[in-house]
């Protein structure tokens, strides 16, 4: 188990403890996250910060598992720049998170589908 991009199988199976409940973290994640991301967006969009915490902090956890710590502290220095003023590249830097977690939720929904196919 390893890392693909900014899905980082390694460091999920090592903070869960054990190695099978892997598949179930990524297919949870990959099912849950476009309705989340799509919300996500809308919020970014309609500058409505207390939304835009609220899903960056329900994504904190998932995060903490299966996404690279560069992916992890993007996410965090966006989530700050929503409690902070207002400044012109907030909503860029948010959309390029939002896509960087597409990306994410990609990868989990392709690794999950190849160790559906591999099972016996």
């Amino acid at each position: 188990m390893g890392s693909n991009g900014d899905l980082d199988l390694a460091a999920a199976a090592r903070l869960l403890g054990d190695e099978q409940l892997v598949p179930l973290v990524a297919d949870a994640f990959a099912s849950s996250a476009p309705a989340l991301l799509r919300q996500l967006r809308e919020c970014i969009l309609a500058d409505d910060a207390t939304e835009v915490r609220r899903h960056l902090h329900r994504l904190t956890p998932t995060l903490a598992l299966l996404a690279s710590q560069d992916l992890q502290d993007q996410c965090e220095r966006v989530f700050a720049l929503w409690r902070a003023p207002r400044v012109a590249e907030r909503e860029a830097r948010s959309l390029a998170l939002a896509d960087r977690l597409d990306s994410l939720a990609g990868d989990a929904v392709q690794w999950v589908n190849r160790q559906g196919q591999a099972a016996p």
